[in-house]
């Protein structure tokens, strides 16, 4: 039978021996391969009787194989052969002749497809078809940049290449028996590409090449590293052996204002500065040629280097020198001399000037600092520095007082400097004076001997002097006295400090003064100081006697005399007083006029205490005088003594001893346009001599509403919007003694028209014509004795609005 070499472990069924006729246990059989089996290749089910592959067969090992099979059934046995054939399969992959191939191209070849090189591979398969191999390639750039001949293995450039785009090609060729339908076979192919001479030198740093050096630098000192690359191959000839050289040297500045910052810098001409730095031909380093560097002249430079390869091509680039500043200049006050100014209230950290300086030097060589070296031995000034600005102010320390003399102007030494030089500055600041002392007097208070309260008014009773430790209109001063202590204006005082007497003093309005003085400075704001002057007045006897109080004797008619007055409730004496001091007062002595009329109806009596009597010495009928005036004449004991004459004032007190009669009252009140207010008409008339009773005033019958009676007074009102016309009742007068009379009042309301109010006037009746007429006829409130209306002097209203016209 015919196996194919590609199995394994396959069962393959075999021809069994020829029955053996058993019974049971005897027809049981068992197989083996008791030879023929090379390697142990193959197996047999020892119960079935099937041959099966436990390896993998190898045509190119073992082509045919005799197996030898033995089957027993425990007593007997028989045997047979099997012959096996390996049928051959292609189980070997393509072999390449060589595991790498290496290959080369000139880039930039033209006349595309170039031949490039050829691979080979074998099949190692017995009996293998040899051209039955197909190779294809794999890779980036196979089929564009590369392809390969199928057949032959031949691999071709189809396009011009660029070394320095790529340098090296990398890719795997496959080999594939049986016509590109069986096993592969691998191998690498490498193809470099050759390098040309088409690539200029490009600076690596462009288009920003910068470098610093430090200014004043010796030659030879290190600026920059000028490195130019050559896409081309170095490995190869001289295509990328570069050389440098400086071409060109441009002011920074002026090539900024000409545009000159491109590659074509420096085409115009080498400028004198091109001296001033070389390079290294090979390594590109520039370092410099001359002493001399100044930054402050030129700060930066512009080289334009040339980079040229061992082919010819060049390339240039622009290096950008900036020298570096060191710190070889001073700073320097732009003010040559400084005058300042400053109030001495200035508060602590108060600018006091702002100063400036300049430093041709830069960045942190030109911070300055500013300070107060020289002058200030308290310490009352610092100053501030504002390094970035090159500024720095001066400001105070601590409080001035420039009533210290030394510190009224002060001489400064200021100081600049960077971190290693430095300047001076003579600064004056004047110290201005401040309005922070008040006035002052000495003494602050003064107390005068005492001064007759007569003493003539312009005299002059004391001088004050202030003193102000300001300067200029801070110390002048202005004096006053305060109004609170001197509320009268008794004195006045001058610029001059004088303090005199402006109006008449008085002792009894005031024992004593205490006059503050004022002195007021011109600054602004104003301070003020103070002094107390105390004087006291001595007492003249200026004031006579008076009265203690107010006495209202009272005398009742009808009752027998002598009687003793009596001056209030209480007593019977009259006390007075006398404003003067003691020594021109007491004791004080009574008399009345040697030519006094009423001597026979009143005797003053003079205790010789300070105290005086008054009696009554007859009978007195209030009809006939309601009042007596007594002069009492009053002495004190001053010298010279004073007298006064003092009025007293004796009321005849009223008994009811006449009967009151029946009056009749008509009053005429003017209504305008029917509005009336409600208003007073008077009081009903029921004439009496007497004025001292007490009457009750009762409707008698019917009043109109209209109208309003008291009782107590007989006042009648009338109410207000009562209509026009006439109104005629009755009132009982009632005293309590004499019999009851009835009063009649009739009262006429009319209406007044526009017309009469238009034409109205108006009459003021005086003392002499109506006043004492009434009180002539004893009538109005009892005591007074004023008008009928009450306390006001009537006015009889023609045409006014409301008018009242009464009569008794």
């Amino acid at each position: 039978m015919q196996i194919d070499e590609a199995l394994s472990r396959q069962q393959v069924p075999v021809l069994k021996p020829v029955c053996l006729r058993s019974a049971g246990a005897n027809a049981k059989l068992r197989y083996q391969i008791t030879s023929g089996n090379t390697g142990g290749v193959f197996d047999v089910e020892p119960e079935v009787g099937t041959i099966f592959i436990t390896q993998t067969l190898d045509y190119e090992q073992t082509k045919r194989y005799q197996l030898h099979v033995v089957a027993s059934d425990g007593k007997w046995e028989d045997s047979t052969t099997v012959e096996v054939s390996v049928v051959n399969k292609n189980d070997e992959a393509p072999v390449f002749t060589v595991n790498e191939y290496y290959g080369s191209v000139t880039e930039e070849l033209d006349g595309s497809p170039v031949f490039v090189l050829q691979v080979t591979a074998s099949d190692p398969d017995k009996d293998a078809n040899q051209e039955a191999l197909r190779y294809s390639l794999h890779g980036q750039g196979a089929d564009s940049e590369f392809i390969i001949d199928k057949g032959t293995g031949k691999i071709y450039a189809q396009r011009t290449l660029d070394r320095e785009e790529r340098t090296v090609w990398r890719f795997v060729v496959m080999a594939t028996d049986e016509g590109g339908e069986g096993l592969t076979g691998f191998t690498d192919v490498i193809i470099n590409v050759w390098d040309i001479n088409d690539n200029a030198p490009v600076f690596t740093c462009t288009p920003s090449c910068h470098g610093d050096v430090a200014e004043n630098s010796p030659a030879g000192t290190l600026v920059m590293e000028m490195t130019a690359t050559d896409q081309d191959d170095s490995a190869v000839g001289h295509n990328a052996v570069l050389s440098y050289r400086i071409v060109g040297c441009v002011d920074a500045a002026a090539a900024a204002a000409d545009g000159a910052f491109g590659e074509d810098a420096g085409g115009g001409g080498v400028s004198a500065h091109m001296d001033m730095f070389s390079i290294n031909g090979t390594t590109g380093t520039i370092t410099v040629a001359m002493a001399g560097l100044d930054r402050e002249q030129m700060d930066s430079y512009l080289l334009v280097v040339e980079a040229r390869d061992g082919g010819g091509m060049t390339g240039t680039g622009t290096a950008t020198i900036r020298v570096r500043d060191i710190n070889d200049h001073a700073p320097i006050f732009t003010e040559h001399a400084c005058l300042a100014r400053v109030s001495e209230k200035a508060d602590i950290n108060a600018e006091v000037l702002d100063l400036s300086a300049v430093d041709r030097d830069t960045g942190e060589n030109a911070q300055l600092t500013f300070s107060v070296v020289a002058g200030d031995p308290e310490q009352k000034f610092y100053m501030v520095s504002h390094r970035q600005e090159q500024r720095g102010s001066l400001r105070m320390k601590k409080r001035l007082d420039y009533e210290r003399p030394n510190e009224q102007r002060f001489n400064l030494t200021l100081k600049v400097e960077d971190l290693d030089f430095s300047s001076l500055l003579h600064c004056v600041v004047e110290v201005e004076d401040y309005n922070d002392h008040p006035p002052v007097f000495i003494p602050h208070f003064i107390s005068l001997g005492p001064l007759s309260e007569d003493i003539a008014m312009g005299t002059s009773i004391a001088r004050l002097a202030a003193s102000d430790s300001d300067s200029g209109q801070n110390r002048d001063l202005t004096y006053s006295l305060l109004d609170e202590s001197d509320p009268d204006g008794m004195f006045a005082i001058d610029q001059a400090g004088v303090v005199t007497v402006a109006r008449p003093l008085d002792r009894e309005a005031s024992t004593q003064h205490h006059l503050i003085v004022i002195a007021t400075d011109h600054g602004i704001p104003p301070l003020t100081g103070s002094a107390t002057v105390h004087l006291s007045l001595l007492d003249v006897n200026d004031n006579g006697p008076e009265f203690e109080a107010v006495y209202t004797p009272v005398v009742h008619e009808n009752v027998f005399g002598p009687q003793l007055v009596k001056m209030n409730q209480t007593s019977t004496l009259i006390h007075v007083v006398d404003r003067d001091s003691a020594q021109n007062g007491p004791p004080f002595h009574f008399s009345v006029p040697p030519d006094y009329r009423h001597s026979n109806d009143f005797y003053l009596q003079d205790n010789l205490n300070g105290t005086a009597s008054l009696t009554a010495l007859r009978t007195f009928d209030r009809e006939r005088q309601k009042e007596f005036l007594i002069p009492v004449v009053m002495s004190d004991s001053g010298v010279p003594a004073k007298t006064v004459t003092s009025m007293l004032t004796v009321t005849i007190g009223d008994q009811n001893d006449h009967a009151h009669l029946p009056g009749e009252k008509k009053i005429m009140i003017n209504s305008h346009r029917g509005r009336l207010p409600t208003t007073v008409l008077g009081k009903v008339y029921s004439p009496d001599p007497d004025d001292w009773d007490n009457k009750t005033y009762v409707v008698e019958g019917h009043m109109p509403s209209y109208f309003m009676l008291n009782k107590r007074t007989g006042f009648l009102i009338i109410k207000d919007n009562a209509p026009p016309g006439s109104y005629e009742f009755e009132v009982r007068v009632t005293d309590g003694i004499w019999p009851d009379a009835v009063s009649k009042v009739t009262v006429h309301v009319r209406e007044l028209r526009d017309e009469a109010i238009h034409n109205s006037g108006s009459l003021r009746l005086t003392e002499t014509c109506l006043q004492r007429s009434i009180r002539g006829s004893g009538i109005g409130p009892r005591r007074e004795g004023k008008g009928l209306m009450g306390t006001d002097v009537p006015r009889v209203s023609l045409g006014s609005h409301p008018s009242v016209h009464s009569a008794p």
